[in-house]
Formats: C-alpha cells, structure tokens, sequence
C-alpha cells in the first residue's frame, strides 16, 4: 500500500489542509504543537476508524468546529483508491471508491484491503514513535511470534485468543506449583481423606464398644421417659386437685345450709300479680286523664268577640267562606303575575335603554327589507374590498413612478441635443440653398435642406424606452384612479340606500353591521310587551277578585278589620276551627262522662282481682308477697350455684376430692408424687449425660466420617480427579495444536526478521553490536567482542534503536504480504546526532522497498537526509 494524498476536512487543529506524499521517502518538518502527533493519528482514524467518545484525547475533534474526518488516497497492487471518513457511529461514516475504475465500493471493502493489519498491528509496529520504542524492555520472543502470527495467518487473532484461553483454563485446572487450581485441591484433599480413612480403620474396635454402650444407654432412657411421663400425671393431677379445694369446699357449704321449699308459690306467681298491679296502675291514669280533658272542655265554653258578631249574620258570612278557598288561589296568582310583571317590564326596559331613541323603539324589518339590506351589505363589502385592492396598486405604481423618476442629468437627453443639432443643420441647408445660382440648384437644396429636417424631426419625434416606460406608468395610474373614482360612487350610492333604510326603521344611529343584533332585540321587545299586555290583563282579573271578597267580608263582618288578605284569610280560618270546635264539644263532653263512668268500673274490678291474688296465697298485702317471693329465688340460686360449681369441678375431680379426708391428707399425697418426679428426672438427667459423652466420643472417631463414608468419598474424588486430568489434557494439546498450526502458517520469516534485524541494528550502531537473539521471555544482542547483552542491561537509547531495528525489519520483510508505510512520529528523541544521523541513513536505504512518512522536529532533517518530498507543516 502507498499513501499518495491525505486530505483534512476537520482533524485537531487542521482543517482544509491536504498533504502530498511520495512513493519514498516523506519527511513533514515542524516544531512542537505543529501537528506531527496530529497526523499520525489522522492517518490511523482514517484507515481503521475513529475512537469513541469515552477517549476524546485519541479522536482530535476539530477545534474550529469544522466537519470532523477527511480522506486519504492510496494504491494498492496498481489500483487507487480513495477512501474518506466522517464523524458517525461505530468508529465513523465511511466512503470507499476504486478511482482507476470510478466504482463507489461497500465500507467493509477497507477492512479487506488492509487485512491482515488492524489497528493494534498499525500502532504496535508501523507507527512509530518515542513512547512506543520505550516499550522495548517488555519486549518478547512470544510478542513478535504473534505478530507473525497475525500477518502470516489471517484469522490467526481468533485462533491466538482461543489457544490464549484454552491455556488460562488448562492452568485453572492444573499448576505443577499451584494450590488454587481444581487438580491441586483435588490432589490435596485425596491425600486427607486416605489419612482420615487410615484413622478411621485403627479407631474401629472401640467405636464398636461406644456403639453398644449407647443403644443400652438409650433404651435404658426411653423406660425412665415413660415411667417420668406417668409420674407427672399422677402429680398433674393432685396439683389439679389441690387448686380446687377452695371449690370444692364451696360446694360442701352450699349443700350444708339449704333450707325447706316454701309451699303455696309458683315461679309465674310474681309474673301475674305485676300484670294485675300495672292493670290497676293504668285504669287509674285513664281515669285521671279523662277528668282533667271534661274540665278542660269547660273552659272553653267562652266565645271571641268575631265569632259572637258571626252568629248574628252567619247566612251572609256563610256563602262568603264557601268562596274563601277560590279567593285565596287567586291571591296567590296575583301574587305570581306581579312577579312576572316586574321582571318583563325590567327585560323590557333593557332594550329601551339600548335601543330607543327619545322613547321610540326601532321598528323590525319585513323579510323584503331584510333580503334587501343582506344585499346592499354583501355588495358594500365587495366594493369596500375592490376599493382597498385599487387603492393598494395604486400606491404601487406611485412608488414605481417614483422610483423612475429622471435625475437632473438624466433628464439631459444626448440623443434629444443630436436632433436638435439635426434640424439646425436641415435649416441651415434650407437657407444656404437660397443663394445657390440657378432655380435647379435652388430646389435641390431646398429638398435636401427639408429631408435633414425631416430626418431631425422624425428623431425628435421618436422617444426613448425610458419615456415609453413613463407614459405607460401614467396611463396605469389614470386607470387606477378612474376606476377609484366609479367604485367610490357605487359605495357613496350603497351606504346612501342602506342610511334610507336605517332612517325609515329608526336605526340612523346604528351601523348597519349591529342591524341583526338590534333586529332580534326589536323582536324580544315586541314579544315583551305583548306578555306585559297579558299579564296585565290577568293580574286586573285577580285584583277585582280579592279585592271584592274583602269588601264583602268588611261589609257584614266589621269585626274584620285586617286590611291585608292574608291576615284577614287567617281570621277567617280561626272562624271556621272556632265553629267546627262548636259543632264536636257537645258530642265531647257526653263522651268524655261515658268513659270516666267505664274506667271507674275497671279500676274497681282489677283491685277486686289483686284482693283475690293475695287471699288465695294467705296473704294480706304485695309487700309480704315479695317477701315470700325473695326466699323462693334465693333458695333456686344457691341449687344453681352448687350444680355450676360442680361442672366446674368435673365429675371425675369431684369422685376424687370425695374420698379425701381432709386438704392436709390431699397435700401429702402430692407432695409424695412430686418427689417421685424429682428423683425420676434425676435418673434421666444422668442417662442423657452418658449419651452425650458417649456422643462426642463417636463424633470425634468418626470426625473424618466412617470408613464407608470415607470409601465412597475417595471414589467419588477419584472418578472427578480423572474427569479434570482429562480436560487439562484436552486444552493443552488443543492450544498446543493451534501453536504449532499458527507457527506451520508463518513459515520461516521469524529467522528471516532476526537477520534483517541484526543487519539494521548493525548499520545504527555502528556495528558496536552484531546479532539479534530472541529468548523465551526477552531480546538479547551480541557486542562485536563476543559479549551478550539483555535488553534490560542496553541505555534507553541504545534499547530504543533495537526496538526501531526489529520494527523495520518486520515491516520489510512482511512487505511482499503487507505493503503498509511506517510512520514516524518524532522517534528520535532520545537519539543523538550520530544516531539520528545512522537512522536517517536507515530510512533512506528501506525507502526503495516500502514508503516511509517521517515526521519530525530537527530542522537539520534536509541537509542530512536527500529526500523528494519535504513538507513543512508550518507553511
């Protein structure tokens, strides 16, 4: 590959910048901060994409804020490309084209184009610079043989990560060293179980004896349980028994003080002397009552003043309170329509207020009327808009007139002064002609004097663009303005035809846009006051109506002197309840003494049965009843408490406490269960300490399990200890597979890389070290003496150069594979003049095989280094 243009669009502090490069040898001078770091950068963004946003010191975002991305062309077994990136997702947007063959080719076709190099292989070896060459102390034999790997072997990356990652799970399972890995720890614990299991088979006869003991042990235990379990219920039961003596013996006392049944009572006899005495209680309330109500009805034997006027005219008065129920409805709707008369008249007024003028209301249209001012309206619109479209034109072709308006120097006319000199001329011709001699000679100077003039009126006559421009102008101007004109009559001729007809309906002081409102309103109004008339009309009706009735009251009843109605109907009404009372008191009063007569009767007969009551039981009155009565109840509690007592007791404890002599003797027996119980669980305390002991003495000979337990496990280890030595097996020979096929694919070049690399390292140092050794772990390099250094043991310069040696060799040999060009970004730094000089010298001599990009800030690069190209990036 050969870069043959980088062109920038937006890149760190570049933008719009390209840069011409060579098949050689580039070199791109500048001092520090001229963007050497820049493009290097650039050139790998480009080719293998962006870094993301989580690393914006690698991206060089622009910091003009220009488009972010650029292109590169570059050819490639003799066909040029051009390939640019742009700011994008997934590492950027890519455009890919084949120029020799103007095909615009898919974004993945780079990635194929530059296999097998990726963007770790482009930093790790083609782009060069002082921090990477500082890598040289970690440097190994396994690190070139993968990059080998990667460029000899497409695909090899895949293969490397899995033969990296069998290796990491063939060490998980198996370290010779190790102690963490699975084989490890299974080793180890086979080891312990075969020595608990050696134990277990020196311990057995005695772990046989123990085992006896405890079985007795345990039996021997479950008898003490059972006869502990007996014990305790026999003591359960005299504790039982011991907390209800105290009722027990409340049952002894209820059964020794019961006393003989009182004869002569029954449990109902209480029930039906209450009844008899509530029956007596409540006759005599009646009775009470019915007096007092025949005193009352005396009182009100007294008459008012109205009632004693009514007697005397009651056959006029009479007809008028028949009327009084129909008087009172219409009290009532008059009340109602003054109502609706005050709120019409308020609508009403409303509308007056709005729209009446010195006290006359407009009057409505008639359907022709209101069709004629819809179209008076709708053409007045139509004229008011044409007039305003007029209007508007005419202002711009005045701002047009205006516009071309001649200066003063405009206004000056060459051609208008030419004719001007063309008709002197004819005249001058016409005159001179005069003097000529002969009449010929006089007519044909006179006809060429005319045709002069002729010629010079005709151009005066002519007019120019401009003018024509100008009269045209006018013209469209007048037109507008006549047009203004007539459209201005037919509006002034319109609003005159819809003033007559505002006039004529009393609508002068209205525009006609509020016509429609002010015409509903004008209907509202005319439907208010026809309701006005009607409600008048009825309320005049109800008037006459109350107003009658309560002159004809006043006329036989002056009596009546409320002026209002409803005072004077609440006169009438307790004139009516005077006269119903009147009518029922006489009935009342004979009623009231037909009951006091009955309820004296019943008072007499229920105290006759309450004697009765008492006499049959022998007794003189309801107080010695009730005492009879308290003894019966007290004798039927003390049954009931003594049988709850005994429920509580429970008929087996009750049998029990029966055959105890005395609570001293109850407490004797306890007392001897009890210590039964204690010494029971005495016994038993010291049998479970004996299987406790013989327990732990088990539990530590079988610590490290029975010898069964102990077969079966190591068994069990065995078959897992076979299963993980077989899958080391199988992961180390896979990745020891996948080695040697790398290894097979990369064929020979790792020698041939050694050679160039002593060659290069030879031609820096000026042949003070000789050959190149790659060890298993490190680089090592032989002195022209004989004597063999590491690389930890060269000076940092020195180191360096061996990295530098061992990365063009890389890129040289692999040049025939990969022809991708080394890029060197300030990687002499820590050279000195004699080095950087036998470097530059390097570069020159590889230049012929593959391209080198220098860039570098030693302005001593020209004078040292022949170059084709130098670019100064300063420039």
């Amino acid at each position: 590959m050969r870069l043959n243009q980088l062109t920038i669009y937006g890149f760190g502090k570049f933008h719009d910048r390209t840069f011409p490069l060579n098949a050689g040898l580039n070199v791109l001078l500048g001092p520090n901060e001229a963007g050497k770091s820049t493009l290097t950068q650039f050139i790998s963004a480009i080719l293998f994409g962006f870094p993301t946003k989580k690393h914006p010191e690698l991206r060089y975002e622009p910091l003009d804020g220009s488009r972010f991305g650029g292109e590169i062309a570059f050819t490639q077994d003799g066909t040029d490309y051009l390939v640019s990136r742009v700011d994008g997702p997934r590492g950027g947007k890519v455009t890919l084209r084949n120029v020799t063959l103007d095909l615009a080719l898919p974004a993945t076709t780079l990635t194929h184009l530059l296999a097998p190099v990726d963007a770790q292989l482009f930093s790790n070896v083609y782009a060069i610079n002082e921090p990477r060459l500082g890598t040289v102390f970690a440097a190994s034999k396994q690190a070139l043989i993968d990059r080998l790997r990667h460029v000899g072997a497409v695909g090899s990356d895949f293969w490397l990560a899995q033969a990296h990652q069998l290796d990491d799970a063939a060490d998980e399972l198996y370290k010779p060293q190790g102690r963490k890995p699975r084989l490890n720890q299974q080793l180890q614990e086979y080891q312990d179980l075969t020595e608990k299991l050696n134990r277990a088979n020196a311990s057995y006869a005695t772990y046989w004896e123990l085992l006896q003991t405890q079985q007795q042990q345990r039996s021997q235990q479950k008898d003490i349980q059972r006869q502990l379990a007996v014990q305790r219920q026999v003591a359960n039961q005299y504790d039982q028994q011991l907390s209800l003596w105290s009722t027990y013996q409340q049952w002894l006392d209820l059964d020794d003080t019961a006393v003989p049944v009182v004869s002569g009572f029954q449990q109902n006899d209480a029930t039906t002397l209450e009844r008899l005495t509530n029956q007596v209680n409540a006759t005599a309330a009646t009775l009470q009552g019915d007096q007092e109500q025949l005193a009352s009805l005396q009182d009100q034997a007294q008459l008012p003043p109205l009632f004693q006027q009514y007697l005397l005219v009651a056959g006029q008065v009479d007809p008028l309170i028949a009327q009084f129920p129909d008087v009172t409805i219409a009290a009532r709707e008059q009340e109602r329509l003054q109502t609706d008369q005050a709120e019409l008249q308020r609508q009403a007024g409303d509308i007056e207020r709005q729209y009446a003028k010195h006290g006359q209301m407009p009057r409505a249209f008639s359907l022709a009327t209101t069709q004629r001012v819809q179209e008076l309206t709708a053409s007045l619109s139509l004229a008011n808009q044409k007039r305003r479209r007029l209007q508007q034109q005419l202002n711009q072709l005045n701002e047009q007139y205006r516009q071309q308006q001649p200066t003063r120097q405009q206004r000056q006319n060459p051609l208008a002064d030419k004719q001007v000199g063309w008709l002197a001329a004819g005249l001058i011709v016409l005159i001179g002609a005069m003097f000529l001699p002969g009449a010929l000679f006089k007519l044909g100077g006179a006809l060429l004097g005319v045709a002069v003039g002729y010629y010079g009126v005709f151009i005066v006559d002519s007019s120019t663009p401009a003018s024509r421009q100008m009269q045209t102008l006018e013209e469209d101007i007048r037109d507008v303005q006549a047009q203004l004109r007539e459209g201005g009559k037919a509006i002034d001729h319109l609003t005159q035809q819809l003033d007559d007809i505002g006039d004529a309906h009393g609508l002068g002081d209205l525009a006609p846009a509020q016509w429609n409102a002010a015409q509903d309103a004008i209907v509202m109004w005319d439907r208010l006051t026809q309701r006005l008339e009607n409600v008048a009309e009825q309320l005049a009706t109800v008037v006459a109506t109350v107003t009658d009735f309560q002159a004809a009251v006043r006329r036989v009843l002056p009596a009546a002197t409320a002026a209002d109605f409803t005072k004077l109907a609440r006169e009438l009404q307790d004139l009516q309840s005077t006269q119903q009372r009147l009518r029922t008191q006489e009935s009342d009063v004979t009623a009231v003494a037909s009951r006091l007569k009955r309820d004296q009767n019943a008072l007499d007969q229920a105290q006759r049965a309450v004697t009765t009551f008492l006499q049959t039981r022998n007794l003189r009155s309801t107080d010695a009843f009730y005492q009879q009565y308290q003894q019966v109840r007290e004798q039927g509690n003390r049954t009931q408490q003594r049988a709850a007592l005994a429920e509580q007791l429970g008929a087996r404890n009750l049998a029990a406490l029966q055959q105890v002599a005395s609570h001293a003797d109850l407490s004797q027996r306890a007392q001897s269960a009890t210590t039964q119980v204690a010494d029971l669980q005495q016994q038993l305390d010291a049998v479970t300490e004996q299987l406790a002991t013989i327990a732990g003495q088990l539990d530590h000979l079988t610590a490290s399990g029975t010898q069964a337990g102990l077969r079966q496990k190591l068994a069990n280890l065995a078959a897992q200890m076979q299963a993980t030595a077989q899958q080391w097996l199988v992961d180390r020979l896979v990745s020891q597979w996948i080695a040697a096929t790398l290894a097979a694919a990369s064929g020979d070049r790792l020698p041939q890389i050694v050679k160039t690399a002593s060659q290069f390292y030879g031609k820096l140092t000026e042949n003070r070290y000789t050959e190149i050794e790659l060890t298993p772990t490190t680089l090592r390099v032989k002195r022209a003496d004989g004597d063999w250094r590491t690389v930890g043991q060269l000076s940092r310069g020195t180191a360096e150069q061996l990295d530098f040696a061992v990365k063009l060799a890389f890129a040289v040999v692999m040049a025939q594979q990969v022809a991708m060009p080394v890029v060197i970004d300030d990687g002499f730094v820590n050279f000195d003049a004699d080095r950087r000089r036998a470097a530059y010298q390097l570069l020159a001599t590889i230049s012929d095989t593959i391209q080198v990009i220098l860039l570098t800030a030693d302005d001593g690069v020209a004078d040292k280094l022949p170059t084709e190209n130098l670019i100064r990036l300063t420039d």
